[in-house]
């Protein structure tokens, strides 16, 4: 069997190499550039490389809205969230403490707003009803209906669950 000649390849870059190559050109320089490198290329294939780059979230061409200003950098920057300075303090410092310290370091705050993040950056701990099924295994409870059974007496209280009981034992002597 007569063996094939090895392909020779070149160094010619693909046409997403090219694309890649130059992200801040316009298309048409980008198929001129790619035309001298033997490639035939279009404005959509430029488009499409860019864009699916873009999915993928490799670096793309840098827009004039996006390159920054040399007033923007000169500002300095506040790292943080309005959240993350509230988070800063310990809940019991009053609000409007919090409030002065935010118009000090440039940040607007109101009372209101404090006291929304406070009440949402609440830890949220066990219910009453798994705190509940907690309690009723603790007390013997072995079956799954006698552990629902134990939950919702300690929901609802001893004492109503309680009055609850006499009334279905006397039901149930009638």
């Amino acid at each position: 069997m007569p063996t094939m000649p090895k392909k020779t390849t070149k160094a010619t870059p693909t046409k997403s190499d090219v694309i890649r190559s130059m992200p801040n050109a316009s298309a048409t320089d980008i198929i001129k550039k790619a035309r001298s490198l033997g490639l035939k290329l279009t404005a959509n294939h430029v488009y499409a490389v860019r864009a699916i780059d873009k999915r993928r979230g490799k670096p793309g061409r840098l827009t004039k809205a996006a390159a920054p200003s040399a007033q923007a950098a000169s500002r300095p920057r506040n790292p943080s969230s309005k959240t993350a300075f509230i988070r800063g303090f310990t809940s019991d410092t009053p609000a409007a403490k919090v409030v002065d310290a935010g118009k000090k370091a440039g940040i607007k705050l109101s009372k209101e707003y404090v006291y929304r993040v406070r009440a949402l950056a609440k830890p949220h701990g066990p219910t009453n009803r798994s705190l509940g099924r907690v309690q009723a295994a603790a007390i013997g409870a072995t079956t799954g209906e006698e552990q629902r059974f134990a939950t919702l007496a300690m929901e609802i209280g001893l004492v109503r669950a309680t009055a609850l009981l006499q009334r279905v034992r006397q039901k149930l002597l009638e």
